[in-house]
């Protein structure tokens, strides 16, 4: 015959070992917002050593990139975003489908109403992108008859994108 056993029926105690177990989990287990930004911009330097080592590796450092926490309720993921002068910014979060995590270009309409953002693969993309800008001064040519075109997407005063 095989004995169960039985659970306790006692409730744990406000000093026994599981409830410190238990407090220790719940603060390993959460992640603050400063260590958020920090591992938000590690995580963009990262990238763009790895994927652009000849242009963005070369022009930005580690106190351009400041970081941002995950804004739950709006349903986004820590991120960190650069100033790169003239209007243009770049936006790097983490993807769950890609391993390296996404940088985006941010940069103003020539309708001088909004921001266009464009998703970089990688650096011959980033060359191409900046081959274009050059050309309207940095500026994303605006698309469509509407003074306010509605392809783009406006920038929070954090300066994130808005989904």
């Amino acid at each position: 015959m095989t004995e169960t056993l039985t659970p306790p029926t006692v409730a744990v105690g406000a000093d026994s070992p599981l409830a410190l177990l238990f407090d220790i989990a719940r603060e390993i287990g959460t992640v603050g917002d400063d260590e958020q930004r920090d591992d938000a911009e590690t995580a963009a330097l990262d990238h763009i050593w790895n994927f652009y080592p000849d242009t963005l590796g070369k022009v930005l450092h580690a106190e351009d990139w400041s970081g941002r926490p995950a804004l739950a309720g709006a349903g986004l993921q820590p991120c960190a975003v650069a100033y790169l002068d003239g209007g243009l910014w770049l936006h790097h979060s983490s993807d769950g489908d890609r391993e390296h995590g996404v940088l985006t270009l941010i940069a103003p309409c020539t309708c001088g109403r909004g921001y266009i953002d464009t998703v970089l693969d990688g650096e011959e993309d980033l060359l191409q992108v900046l081959t274009e800008l050059r050309a309207t001064e940095g500026r994303f040519p605006h698309h469509g008859d509407d003074l306010d075109c509605d392809s783009q997407h406006r920038l929070r005063a954090w300066s994130d994108v808005r989904p």
